[in-house]
Parts: C-alpha cells; structure tokens; sequence
C-alpha cells in the first residue's frame, strides 16, 4: 500500500509539473485547431462529412497522445536529473523501479485527460451522439498504443540521449504501422534471408496496423469484444515489457 501511494504521489505531481509547464496547454491548443480544421473540411462536402471529420479528427488525437507519450516519455527523467530533484527522492527508500512507474503514471494522466477531452470535443462537433459506443472503443485503442509508445520512450530516455529518444519513439511509431509495407517489398526481392528477418520483424514489434481502429469505417463497424480484449493484453503486455526494461536499466544507471 505504501508503494502505491508512493507511485501515486509520484503520478500526481509529475502531472502538475508538465501542466504547470505549458506543454500540455499547447497540444491541446494544437488538437482544437486540427478538429476545427477536420470540421470546416467535412463541411466542403455533402456526400461524406462524417467520414471526413472522424477520419481526421482520430488520426489527430493518436498524433496528438504521440506528442505527449514521445515528449513527456523521452525528456520526464533526464529532466529531473537536470534540476537535481531526482537526487532528493533517490535519498529516500523508495525503489528505482517506483520512480518508474511514476513517470509513466503522469504520462497516463495526461494522455486520458487529453482523449476524453479530445474525444468529446470530437463526437460534440460531428453530434453524432449515437456512435458512442463505437467511438469509445476507437479513441481507447489510441489510448492503449500511447501507453506502448510512452513505455518505449521512457525506456530510450534512460539508454540514450533525450533528442535521439524522441526520434526513436517517433520511428518506432511509423515502423509499428510499417511492418506488412516492409513485407510487401521484401517479397518483391525472392530472398529467404530478408523474408526471415521480416517475419522476425513481425514478431519483435508492436502490430499497430491490427489495432488500426481510428477510422469512421471502426465506428460504423466496430470491433469484436475478443478483438478489443486481444488489443487490452497484447498493447499491455508490450507496456508491461517495456517498464521492466526501464526499471532494470534505471536501477543500474549511476546518476551524476
């Protein structure tokens, strides 16, 4: 119990710092523009408004948690390292492994409040109030990727330097999404070798292009309880993989 409430505290003020910075601030500034944007262009046309304004406005709200899961994941520890402030709950006997878990706690906090918020936002311009339950299910499987991406860039933030974190998170964003493009081509060259190292690929990374649900063809067709239930546990089993990677790689970091 006083490890949770530790992890707890630890969320909650991490929260209130990136708010405090104004980071937050910006990508929700930037999100409304990218809905009214989505909106003035479903009005250009009268066939296809409603695809038009989810199409965009879910693929801006998975950009969107992208920024805040790269950023905040890639610079949260490295940070405080900076301002010295780690050095002061590192003297106290909280595990390395909390401090962990509490970084990634606020990224998750973050993150849910910006797609509930976004997601509101969204179903309040298409007024579409109907789709609910199917649009729930679309912005949720946003939210489980971001909690993947954030893992990752905590765990790049404590391997490698801040700015090369964040341009891995972003690469291993595109290549979650990339892997059967990749296959494609690889079959093209009639190689063995590169065929096995595609079908590796497959396996050592994150299949975002399964759980790709941000479209309005998902809201009107969504996906199967076993589907949604597979996407819970597959995207937290690669979260659950990653925080263990960090947590064993901080607790050996000397910090100086």
């Amino acid at each position: 119990m006083n490890q949770f409430q530790s992890i707890l505290t630890l969320s909650l003020l991490g929260t209130r710092e990136w708010v405090r910075l104004k980071f937050f601030n910006i990508v929700i500034f930037l999100s409304l523009v990218f809905i009214g944007f989505s909106y003035m262009l479903s009005t250009l046309t009268f066939s296809v408004q409603e695809r038009l304004l989810f199409d965009f406005g879910l693929a801006g709200l998975e950009i969107g948690l992208l920024f805040i899961s790269a950023m905040i994941g890639s610079y949260a520890i490295q940070r405080e390292i900076e301002r010295k402030t780690l050095f002061v709950l590192l003297v106290r006997p909280i595990p390395r492994w909390n401090l962990v878990i509490g970084f990634f706690g606020s990224i998750c906090i973050l993150s849910l409040i910006f797609t509930l918020g976004f997601g509101f936002s969204l179903l309040l311009a298409s007024n579409k109030w109907n789709l609910l339950d199917s649009f729930l299910i679309s912005i949720f499987s946003s939210f489980l990727k971001s909690l993947v991406i954030s893992s990752f860039a905590l765990a790049m933030g404590l391997l490698v330097r801040p700015i090369l974190s964040l341009v891995m998170t972003f690469c291993y964003w595109v290549l979650c999404y990339s892997v059967p493009d990749i296959q494609f081509f690889i079959k093209k060259m009639n190689s063995e070798t590169f065929t096995t190292i595609g079908n590796i690929m497959d396996v050592v990374i994150p299949q975002f292009y399964r759980l790709n649900w941000k479209s309005y063809y998902f809201i009107t067709n969504p996906p199967t309880l076993s589907e949604l239930g597979w996407a819970i546990c597959y995207c937290l089993g690669w979260t659950f993989f990653w925080l263990f990677v960090a947590s064993f790689v901080f607790r050996r970091k000397e910090i100086v």
